[in-house]
């Protein structure tokens, strides 16, 4: 029952999870079945059509089965849509070496022997002349200084065979091939120095000229004269580009339990909105009447923010979230967080429905559904225990950092197999200076743009934080017990684990009887998957 009517109040849910089921049969099927966009089409259609039946017949007694055709309805419009996205990938790319166009898509990478660049590859040229290709490739190119002068933007003109993506050895771990095609790219190919060349183009789209802004703020960090350490911390927490983290910093923030802060995520976006309400909204009585006009204005920056740092899915659905929840205020001034967080992943899933896949968007949205469901109740509890009015600030950070740890640790042992025993302590000494820090990094980019002097003594100032709260990191990192790791931690784990703590929350916060026993229940069935 419990169960049911949450799901009655939150009816987006009834749609979402059928149509992320969708997808995971779309994704666990393609390879293998032919036709497989067809077949699903015509159970889409054929589902649909019998619920408007149902619907026509007006039956009460077929309620439960009208509920069953929505979920297929939406089961099998995943897996078209995740059919229709890998459709738009796969390419045939001519056999041989061919002269293509491509327009580079983001800043390009350096790797240990060549540049690693992404591209849409515009046309493509054979004795027939040019042909129009529109797929996305990563070009692999000598020499690696090639990473420092290509830009967002950039037209390509190269001589290479493009191959489908492919790993290099069965014993590999990693799946190569997936990652690749999971990242939109159709083909790669590998250009010795001397085999492409830049061609004159000055038409940019605003998202071109936005990332060509944050090369130019990149160039600006490592002009100033900041440490690598610090250089590294400061781009990954302001401009979500990680390219020059140190392997020890990495070890050292995932080991403390605060990894999260060094990808641009809902904590970043709040902060960024923060301090634009405080300009724009901020304004006297007169001003009521423009407020409307301000938020628009401030959204637009938010928006203008999420292409700059490249759109990634942590910083999409925080920016969507809010975007949602001011237009909801504006309509009714009521808006479910849990309803709001469904229909943003219905959309961006609609969009791009291998967002699903991605790591980012796995745990922002768990973080962002625990934060939003449990918090409440957990600072409730806090509440009755009569806490100080001074420590309700910290209390709030240990709510939140408890529910975005239940909400995500259980992808965290997926995905990495560890899990920061100390993430309490460290959530509350690191939001704080993240929160400083991105305040003084966006004061410094206006000084830096404009060419105040000031600009210099800023600079110090958060050189002098961002290695105060690296060093604090690095001691909690070496803590006895900091980090545990987990082995065998697979798919079954992470579902019976959600169960696990679905229940046990039915149990204390609802109150439902059954949620124990459901709990006992997924904790063997966690116990077994561990075995296998």
């Amino acid at each position: 029952m419990a169960i049911s009517d949450s799901v009655q109040r939150y009816p987006l849910l009834r749609l979402l999870v059928p149509y992320i089921y969708g997808i995971l049969v779309g994704d666990a099927l393609y390879a293998h079945v032919a036709n497989l966009l067809e077949i699903a089409a015509v159970v889409c259609l054929a589902t649909l059509l019998c619920m408007l039946c149902l619907t026509a017949a007006r039956r009460g007694a077929w309620r439960a089965l009208y509920g069953v055709l929505v979920w297929g309805v939406f089961l099998s419009l995943g897996t078209v849509a995740y059919s229709l996205s890998r459709n738009d990938i796969t390419y045939d790319w001519p056999v041989g070496e061919c002269v293509y166009e491509a327009r580079v898509v983001d800043s390009p990478k350096r790797r240990a022997r060549s540049t690693q660049c992404l591209v849409t590859v515009n046309a493509v040229a054979d004795s027939a002349g040019w042909h129009a290709v529109r797929r996305k490739a990563f070009l692999y190119m000598e020499p690696v200084s090639a990473a420092d002068s290509l830009l967002p933007g950039d037209v390509l003109c190269f001589s290479g065979r493009m191959r489908p993506p492919r790993n290099f050895s069965d014993d590999l771990e990693f799946d190569y091939a997936r990652y690749v095609t999971m990242q939109g790219a159709s083909g790669t190919v590998y250009l010795p120095e001397g085999k492409w060349a830049r061609v004159e183009d000055d038409s940019l789209t605003l998202r071109e000229r936005l990332l060509r802004l944050r090369h130019r703020l990149r160039t600006e960090y490592m002009a100033s004269a900041f440490s690598d350490d610090a250089l590294g911390v400061l781009l990954a927490l302001t401009l979500g580009d990680k390219r020059l983290l140190g392997e020890d910093t990495r070890e050292a923030y995932t080991d403390a339990g605060a990894a999260h802060v060094l990808a641009l995520s809902g904590l970043h976006v709040s902060i960024i909105y923060g301090m634009l309400a405080l300009v724009f909204l901020g304004r006297g009585r007169r001003w009521r009447r423009m407020r409307w006009l301000f938020e628009l204005l401030v959204l637009g920056v938010l928006w203008l923010f999420a292409l700059m740092v490249g759109m990634s899915a942590s910083v999409v659905r925080a920016v969507f979230m809010c975007t949602l929840s001011r237009v909801a205020r504006w309509i009714s001034k009521e808006s479910s967080p849990i309803s709001v967080l469904s229909l943003a992943a219905m959309v961006m899933l609609l969009v791009r429905p291998l967002y699903l896949f991605d790591i980012g968007f796995q745990l922002s949205f768990m973080a962002m559904a625990a934060i939003l469901w449990l918090e409440p109740h957990l600072e409730a509890l806090f509440q009755r225990c009569a806490v100080h009015p001074l420590l309700a600030y910290p209390m709030g950070i240990v709510c939140m950092s408890i529910a975005a740890q239940l909400g995500t640790f259980p992808l965290a042992l997926y995905h990495f197999g560890t899990f920061p025993t100390y993430f309490l302590l460290t959530n509350l000494f690191v939001i704080v200076c993240v929160n400083i820090i991105v305040w003084l990094t966006v004061v410094w980019w206006g000084l830096v743009l404009t060419g105040i002097s000031w600009a210099n003594g800023l600079g110090s100032l958060l050189q002098m934080l961002v290695q105060w709260m690296n060093g604090i990191l690095a001691s909690i990192a070496q803590w006895p017990h900091a980090v545990l790791h987990v082995a065998h931690y697979n798919a079954c784990s992470v579902l019976f684990t959600y169960m696990l703590i679905l229940f046990l929350a039915l149990f204390f916060i609802k109150k439902w009887p059954r949620g124990f026993v459901m709990a006992l229940a997924s904790l063997l069935g966690l116990q077994v998957s561990l075995l296998f």
